[in-house]
């Protein structure tokens, strides 16, 4: 009797499901889900070359994984089981001590993967770069993730033999760098690593994280940074829930915070513009986007979202004050300095911005275009790529920048 109910309650399951899927269809063609930040599968071309070589049904188990019915509340159900089976690891997210981690190692089904040999070629590309331009002090920052800070303490002890010690990673990719400058900033993070430095729910650094960074880059690139006590410290939303969070539907995990940092005597007015490098797309007052606080994908909120050009200028508010501050040398210099960078660099901005006149980003993984397309590199006093362990390890499009 128990297999007949389970056979029936099975067959209405797999009966019920297309027939749902199929009523509830989103209208729009590929709908956009915001849990996952991205556009769902389209539904495939059907036609004999693309029957014959399975390409119609690769695309069609694409398109139904996106969209059957309940498909959200479905996984969250398989993960909730699998963590009250005990299971620490979800989709390649570690889970404790009410935080979650992707770890970096050397097996795509244990975290991000680590490429030594695409690492090496980006080191290359970086070194190009710098002796294509040796009028221009070019600089690398390499951001541990928060597992690189946090230590593999949190961590189940069969996946810390296989993950990837970050801090020798970086170490090992700065004795790499010829005429380049390394700006480690790990120490600096490590000594802070009480304080919340990393969001929970996400693979990004905090505001706060992003300011230990730039406190330390200081020495380095040549400006003395604003403390703590110099910015008025808004927090813009306690519901942020992010990347890893989307991998595993965890609820039990706190929410993160979103703050905004801006100078307390408003000395500084910062607006931003983007560009695809050949005509302006758009200009903004302000370098934080509120209306994504409304929706999934908050980080957003630094800097929009993330394309291939952006331009963010200081706009002096007391030129007279500012040029006698010490610690404004974009007030007294014009500085101004080019960034190569992944998302990381996004929250860094609210800080860096305060030191420099011009500081513009360049995010290669949105334009197929080579930095020399996208701007002009002797326009700027300095060049710095930053990047976080995990994109470095698997970034295809680093390439471009010795084009």
């Amino acid at each position: 009797m128990h297999k007949k109910i389970g056979i029936i309650i099975f067959a209405c399951i797999i009966i019920a499901l297309p027939i749902l899927t199929l009523v509830k269809l989103p209208k729009e063609k590929a709908p956009f889900s915001e849990n996952e930040n991205r556009y769902l599968s389209e539904f495939p071309t059907i036609s004999l070359s693309s029957i014959k070589d399975e390409t119609f049904m690769n695309g069609f188990d694409s398109w139904f994984s996106d969209r059957f019915y309940g498909r959200e509340q479905w996984i969250s159900a398989m993960n909730d089981s699998e963590r009250l089976m005990g299971k620490t690891e979800i989709s390649t997210v570690y889970t404790k001590d009410d935080r979650m981690m992707q770890v970096l190692s050397d097996y795509d089904d244990i975290g991000a993967a680590y490429d030594a040999d695409k690492i090496h070629t980006n080191l290359a590309v970086i070194n190009s770069f710098a002796a294509k331009h040796p009028e221009i002090p070019t600089y690398f920052m390499l951001c541990p993730t928060s597992v690189g800070v946090y230590g593999n303490s949190l961590l189940p002890s069969a996946v810390k033999n296989v993950s990837v010690d970050e801090k020798d990673m970086i170490e090992s990719c700065y004795n790499e760098l010829s005429s380049v400058t390394p700006i480690n900033i790990y120490n600096a993070l490590k000594e802070h690593d009480s304080e919340y430095i990393y969001y929970r729910t996400d693979h990004h650094w905090t505001s706060l994280g992003a300011y230990y960074a730039y406190q330390s880059a200081g020495a380095e690139l040549g400006y003395t940074p604003y403390e703590l006590k110099d910015f008025t410290k808004e927090t813009a939303s306690t519901e942020f829930q992010g990347t890893l969070f989307s991998k595993t539907l965890d609820q039990s995990v706190t929410k993160d915070e979103i703050d905004f940092y801006t100078l307390a005597d408003n000395s500084a007015t910062p607006s931003m513009t983007t560009s695809n490098g050949f005509d302006k797309e758009a200009s903004y007052d302000s370098i934080f986007f509120r209306d994504y606080l409304d929706v999934k994908d908050k980080y957003a909120s630094y800097t929009g979202q993330n394309v291939a050009v952006a331009t963010l200028h200081r706009n002096n508010t007391t030129t007279a004050e500012a040029a006698s501050d010490p610690k404004d040398t974009a007030g007294t210099d014009k500085r101004s300095i080019l960034v190569i960078k992944d998302s990381y660099a996004n929250s860094m901005m609210q800080f860096l911005i305060n030191n420099y006149d011009t500081v513009t980003m360049i995010d290669l993984r949105y334009t197929n275009q080579s930095i020399s397309n996208l701007v002009n590199v002797e326009d700027y006093d300095q060049v710095l790529f930053l990047y976080n362990c995990i994109t470095f390890s698997d970034e295809n499009d680093l390439i471009k920048a010795g084009l």
